[in-house]
C-alpha cells in the first residue's frame, strides 16, 4: 500500500516543489490555459519565490516513498497552490493535502475556507465539498473560480 506522509514544507523542498508545480502546469493545466499564462506561472513558481512565500503562508508537502509528490499552502482562510505530480494524480494525494489544510484551519479556529480554482481543478474541489461562487479573470493567471467551503470538526 502506498504511504502518503504530509509534513511541513522546508526551504530544502523548494527545488523539488518548484519542479513539481512547473511539470503540473505544463502537462496538466496547459490543457485549459494558453501558453502565456503557463509561461508566466512557470516563471513565478521559482524555488526563490516558494521560499519567500513561507513568510506569510504555511505550506505542506506530501511525500510518497520519500519523494515529494504534492504541495498545498494555507494563508489565513485561503487555500493556495495545491499541486500534485502529474504521474501521481488519482492516488488520493490531493485529497489528503486538502484534508490536512482543513484540519490546520480548524486548529486555527477558521471555519470557512476560500480558494481560487483553476479551470482544471474545479471538479476536484467540488468533490471535496467546495462551492463555486464566481468566475474570476486575471491577465496573468487566466480564468478561475472563487470557491468556498464551510468546514467543521
Amino acid at each position: 500500500m502506498m504511504q502518503i506522509n504530509i509534513r511541513a514544507f522546508d526551504v530544502e523542498d523548494a527545488e523539488a516543489v518548484s519542479r513539481l508545480i512547473r511539470k503540473n502546469l505544463v502537462e496538466v493545466n496547459s490543457r485549459d490555459y494558453d501558453g502565456a499564462v503557463i509561461d508566466y506561472m512557470c516563471r513565478l513558481f521559482s524555488p526563490a519565490y516558494l521560499r519567500e512565500l513561507t513568510a506569510g503562508r504555511v505550506m505542506f508537502v506530501a511525500e510518497v516513498n520519500g519523494v515529494v509528490s504534492g504541495t498545498v499552502g494555507l494563508e489565513g482562510d485561503e487555500v493556495c497552490a495545491l499541486y500534485v505530480a502529474p504521474d501521481a494524480h488519482g492516488q488520493g494525494i490531493g485529497e489528503r493535502l486538502m484534508r490536512h489544510a482543513e484540519e490546520v484551519a480548524l486548529e486555527r479556529n477558521i471555519h470557512v475556507l476560500h480558494l481560487s480554482a483553476s479551470l482544471t481543478a474545479v471538479g476536484f474541489y467540488e468533490k471535496m465539498g467546495y462551492v463555486a461562487r464566481e468566475r474570476e479573470e486575471s491577465e496573468y493567471f487566466g480564468p478561475a473560480y472563487s470557491m468556498t467551503k464551510l468546514i467543521e470538526n
